[in-house]
């Protein structure tokens, strides 16, 4: 694997670029080889583009919000394709702000859709709510099935799965549809970002069931780092393996 030979980069968030409000080692390298040719591509649920790219922002790292491909916003860009549906949105300001942006009908009455993302208020009451408007046929979106991503000082922070399983241990028998990595609707979402003639993309990521599996789907390169899967410990090793780092973009 020669980072040289790609034409452009998918990189994962958390555990890759940050850590809590930690930058990891190697991020800064990173962005500053890779430039325009690097999407950031995350299951994150809980900013849109433009909050995450002030967030980073704040911890030194520089990533405009067109650079920036997330599980919760692309969620509601596909729900917004379709007219007519009224959605109840487990969620964030920020994704509700983003969702009205959008002009979508939220509903929290009668809802002919369902999104789940990381809503930190969902608790006991959401949860008979959910599972009410499931049961009188309201379809379910979910932005990720990860349980956890990792937080500062290595300490699990819970994620969209978590609360996707509280809702399947009373409907185990539920369809769904996801729209985060594994699946591949976040990645055509950054393909398109690219634009064309690239050709050769490489991934990089933390988790062998979402990075590598998302990847290996659409037939992408990926690169897993961190102490616990990766090849590489961090970005910072990835870049000095192949004597890029410091390099311009």
């Amino acid at each position: 694997m020669q980072l040289d030979a790609y034409d452009a980069f998918l990189c994962d968030l958390d555990g890759c670029l940050i850590s809590g409000s930690t930058v990891l080692p190697g991020a800064q390298a990173l962005l500053d080889y890779a430039g325009e040719r690097l999407i950031i591509l995350s299951n994150n649920s809980t900013d849109t583009p433009h909050t995450l790219s002030a967030r980073l922002k704040q911890l030194g790292l520089k990533a405009p919000p067109q650079r920036i491909v997330l599980a919760g916003t692309t969620a509601l860009d596909h729900l917004g394709q379709t007219a007519e549906l009224r959605i109840r949105l487990y969620g964030s300001g920020a994704l509700r702000a983003y969702a009205k942006d959008l002009g979508l009908l939220l509903d929290d009455v009668t809802p002919t859709h369902i999104l789940l993302t990381r809503d930190e208020s969902f608790g006991y009451g959401e949860l008979r709510e959910i599972v009410r408007s499931l049961s009188q046929g309201a379809q379910l979106y979910v932005a990720n099935t990860d349980e956890s991503h990792p937080g500062a000082d290595h300490v699990p922070v819970p994620e969209t799965g978590s609360l996707l399983a509280a809702i399947l241990s009373i409907l185990p028998d539920l369809t769904y549809t996801v729209i985060g990595k594994p699946e591949a609707a976040l990645y055509h979402a950054a393909l398109a970002r690219l634009g064309v003639g690239v050709r050769r993309v490489l991934t990089i990521g933390d988790n062998p069931k979402t990075d590598a599996a998302g990847a290996a789907r659409l037939g992408l390169d990926c690169a897993l780092i961190g102490p616990n899967h990766g090849e590489w410990s961090d970005l910072n090793q990835l870049m000095a393996a192949h004597a890029v780092i410091g390099r311009p973009a």
